[in-house]
């Protein structure tokens, strides 16, 4: 399925693809398939569209103009990917609501990861020495996350302080402050040493939003190289977090 939209995509690219293109699902989808099998695109009433294993149907654009706040709260597919993640130099986040990654698609992470405490795959995994919990499905990008962490701490061993302590890994709950379902509980997601990352709940006074950091950029760049988003790029910033997110490290998936 994933080679045939792949193919169907070269095709579209081609000067003369013509009308076949419209028999195409949304570059995106496709790519989004290409990260998460349990996606499989479908045509809808409305237009394009995916089918997850237990059989629903959902538009990957339902539509409907939203605010953030509304599209944190009720988005569809094409929401979680409409805020380009930037790579690159560590600059401060100003521009209100930009937060690549923070709206997710929760049934999308239910049908891959787990609908329950119970149906999370969890593994053990060593980072740094320290034993960690984390999908089975991510397990790999955290162990090469390891191998690069271990190779810069061998190079510069002033970045210790921020891989020891290291925050957590699984845990089946909700965000704070909120009603919904934190990437922790999938096991796609580890936090730092919190004592040496800045969140944006625990600034005071809460107003005006100013982004800090201490984070090393070759910590970030680690994890961004093996599909993890890190939560320092986000104006809502929280820079111990990260996440593995590989379809918005994927050009393929970004909004047009």
């Amino acid at each position: 399925m994933i080679a045939h939209f792949a193919a169907a995509l070269l095709l579209a690219a081609s000067p003369d693809a013509g009308v076949a293109s419209a028999d195409l699902p949304p570059a995106p989808l496709a790519c989004v398939a290409k990260w998460y099998p349990a996606v499989v695109p479908v045509r809808l009433e409305s237009g394009w569209g995916f089918r997850l294993p237990d059989g629903r149907t959902y538009p990957f654009d339902d539509g409907q103009v939203k605010t953030f706040a509304q599209q944190l709260e009720s988005p569809d597919l094409e929401d979680a990917l409409s805020i380009p993640y930037r790579t690159g130099p560590l600059t401060p986040v100003t521009r209100e609501d930009e937060d690549p990654g923070r709206i997710r698609f929760d049934p999308l992470f239910l049908a891959t990861y787990g609908a329950s405490a119970a149906q999370v795959d969890v593994v053990p995994v060593r980072i740094l020495g320290q034993r960690l919990k984390v999908h089975r499905k991510a397990a790999p990008a955290f162990q090469r996350v390891g191998a690069r962490l271990e190779a810069l701490l061998a190079k510069d061993a002033s970045l210790k302080p921020f891989l020891t302590n290291l925050g957590g890994t699984f845990n089946w709950r909700t965000i704070a402050n909120t009603h919904r379902r934190s990437a922790h509980s999938f096991g796609v997601s580890i936090d730092l040493n919190p004592a040496r990352a800045h969140y944006w709940e625990w600034q005071q006074p809460k107003a005006p939003l100013k982004w800090r950091n201490a984070v090393p950029l070759a910590v970030v760049e680690a994890f961004e190289a093996e599909g993890f988003i890190w939560g320092g790029r986000w104006y809502h910033y929280d820079t111990m977090h990260f996440e593995y997110r590989p379809e918005l490290l994927d050009p393929a998936c970004a909004p047009r």
